[in-house]
């Protein structure tokens, strides 16, 4: 028996190898695999995207009559003062009549020139925009956000913006007043219908004039030094709340009352402490005691993203 064995020691050995791949693979078969992380406290944010309105008070200004613009005074970006002289108009004559002295534009209120529609020598019509003027002082911004998450705003939040030829750029700008309702956008006919937040501009040097779009975001604080586990490991059944707790390579359920969410993190009132681990995927199928192999998940970010 003895040299049969050391004749066939390899044989024998590549046996056990085999036998001991099989019996680890029935015990894998067995014990599934899930993901997990740690319960953990922290800060609950809500990430706000929305667009947004410069507005200010402004006006188009045109001639009075038709003629042909003899002359702009003006060059857009120019400020202005109240009553200054900013276009002549060389109005058409009429048979037996001479040229006459024209038509002028005059500024209504001290401001700036934005936008100049027409050039000199250009043919316009009574009433016909020749140029635009916002009045001095700093515009607003008026967001429009989802009514969703517009009931987490409140006045005194800071927000910032951003607008297309200025990447690299963002201004700060506070909220003065939340809109009641969702109402239409009036600069989108057939839009859906957002709430309308106002908000001040606070960065100096702010560039855009009435009219421009912005493109407007924020991180709004939900809660405060809460605990709080993926939304992902909760299930909801019989109106009730519950995760799978892994300890020492076994699962147990246990039922939990959850707060506020963001869709990626979920606030958990009662029933875990910080530090315990719960599944968060593999969890279907499980059963109470059951062992499983644990694979740990990446550190939740304390201010979380997602959507409401």
């Amino acid at each position: 028996m003895n040299k049969w064995i050391r004749r066939h020691k390899y044989l024998m050995g590549a046996v056990l190898v085999l036998l001991a791949l099989g019996v680890g693979g029935a015990l894998r078969g067995r014990h599934p695999e899930v993901e997990v992380t740690s319960a953990a406290t922290g800060a609950l944010t809500l990430p706000l995207a929305a667009s947004g309105l410069v507005e200010g008070k402004s006006a188009d200004l045109g001639f009075l009559s038709a003629g042909r613009i003899a002359e702009i005074y003006v060059r857009e970006g120019e400020a202005v003062t109240q009553s200054q002289l900013l276009a002549r108009l060389m109005p058409v004559a009429t048979p037996g009549e001479g040229s006459g002295v024209g038509d002028v534009i005059q500024a209504p209120y001290h401001g700036n020139v934005v936008t100049i529609y027409e050039r000199q020598g250009a043919a316009v019509s009574p009433g016909q925009p020749v140029l635009r003027v916002t009045a001095a002082g700093a515009p607003w911004v008026t967001a429009f956000v989802e009514a969703e998450e517009a009931a987490y705003l409140h006045r005194g939040h800071r927000l910032q913006c951003g607008a297309g030829g200025y990447l690299s750029q963002a201004w700060e700008l506070q909220v003065e007043e939340v809109g009641k309702e969702a109402v239409p956008r009036p600069d989108l006919p057939g839009s859906s219908s957002q709430v309308r937040v106002r908000c001040r501009v606070m960065s100096p040097a702010f560039p855009l004039a009435p009219g421009a779009t912005v493109d407007v975001d924020a991180e709004i604080p939900l809660l405060d030094d809460v605990l709080l586990i993926p939304a992902a490991a909760v299930t909801h059944e019989d109106a009730r709340d519950r995760v799978w707790v892994a300890e020492e390579g076994r699962v147990r359920r246990r039922e939990i009352e959850v707060g506020p969410n963001n869709f990626d993190l979920v606030q958990v009132r009662r029933g875990l402490a910080a530090g315990e681990v719960v599944v968060v995927h593999g969890k279907d199928d499980l059963t109470e005691g059951q062992r499983v192999r644990t694979r740990l998940m990446p550190p939740m970010t304390p201010a979380a993203r997602g959507g409401l």
